[in-house]
Parts: C-alpha cells; structure tokens; sequence
C-alpha cells in the first residue's frame, strides 16, 4: 500500500506514510513543479502543454490535478528554458543555414519536443546537453598538422566535388568511419566553418549521388 502510495501520488519529501518517512519525491504536482523550476503556474502550464505533458485541452483544474514524474519533468524544463532556437542553430553549431537544415531533416540534430508532438512546427528548439554532445565528438577529431595541410579538404569542398552527400559524409566522420581533422585556424570558430574543420583527406572517391552541403 506504502508503495502505491509513493508510486502514484506527489508525496512531500519528510512526509511519513504508513509509518515510514518519505526521503525522496518522486512525482510533482504543478504546484510543486512551479516551486522547484521557478515559473509561475500559469506560465508552466502552457509550457508543459507545448512539451505534450498536459492535453491541449485540459482545463484549469485538470492541469492542477495531474501528477509529472520528477525526474523527467524537472531536466525536460529546465533544457527547454535554456533551448537553442532553430533559427540560432547555425551560430551555434558554427554552420551554414543550409547545412542546419540538413541535420535537422536527418535527425542528426533533434528537437526538444518530438516532430509529431504538440508544438512541434511552432516550438523548434534543440537542448544545449544534445548539441554540445555533437561538438564535443567534433572537438575530439585530431587538429590538422602544418605538415600535411594539402593533404584534406572543408568537408563542404569535397561535397561539392563528388565526395558524397553531406550528412552521409558527417554521419560517417562522426561514427569514426573515415578519418578527418580538425584545421586549428581561420575565420569562422564554429567546428563545421570552411577554415575549422571537419577536414577530409582529398583522396576520397567521388559518390555518383547527387550532392548537397
């Protein structure tokens, strides 16, 4: 029953149910949620509605009702409140717009709130934690060395020229799948720049598919 209790109700930490005292909340109720992220109800309610936890529908009291897991509910917030913009995403990720729509369109990049969710056309935002994840397996390429700098090429160079597709050839880099490097200067600081990497070694052979990037 003590279980049930705990499972299936926003129990206060320091409450005692059944004789045991609750350490740990596992659910929230709006209210509760509203204290630990710090928005106001009304303003919580209509974001949790546009990341699908509550029914476009309900009303008021409904929303006041029902319970939201703690320890999803909690991180789904506090990303969305600190949420790239879909339009920011290319000085974000230091990339072109066209290049930002191509790793958007292969789920490369993923949105906060799902494509077939609620909010999704209007509410296109992108967790830091998942980009900054993207550029950390960039920053970990090795750095282009002086030495054997006519060796490679931009990665949009070699798509241009018969490499392959673009996310075929970033999805392939970041798998490990062909080599590539990072170039240690140039004008743009972003990790997909002309000047910043990745790099791809010019031998590459030409893809007979059509090219984008």
């Amino acid at each position: 029953m003590r279980d049930h209790i705990v499972k299936h109700s926003a129990v206060e930490p320091g409450t005692t149910v059944l004789g045991v005292e609750i350490t740990e909340r596992r659910f929230h109720t709006l209210y509760s949620l509203s204290d630990a992220v710090g928005i106001d109800r009304s303003r919580l309610a209509r974001l949790l509605k546009k990341l699908g936890e509550i029914p476009d529908e309900a009303t008021e009291v409904e929303s006041g009702n029902m319970v939201f897991d703690a320890a999803t509910s909690v991180p789904l917030i506090e990303a969305f409140q600190t949420a790239v913009p879909l339009r920011d995403l290319p000085d974000y990720l230091g990339t072109t717009k066209r290049q930002v729509e191509i790793l958007y369109r292969e789920g490369i990049v993923l949105p906060l709130v799902p494509r077939s969710g609620r909010g999704s056309v209007r509410h296109v935002v992108f967790a830091r934690s998942h980009l900054d994840d993207l550029l950390k397996k960039i920053a970990c390429l090795p750095m282009l060395q002086p030495s054997n700098d006519e060796g490679f090429h931009p990665i949009s160079y070699e798509c241009q020229r018969g490499a392959g597709r673009f996310e075929r050839l970033f999805i392939d880099i970041i798998e490990g799948k062909i080599p590539a490097v990072r170039h240690p200067t140039g004008p743009g600081s972003g990790p997909f720049s002309s000047r910043s990497g990745p790099w791809l070694p010019r031998s590459l052979q030409p893809d007979p598919s059509p090219q984008n990037g």
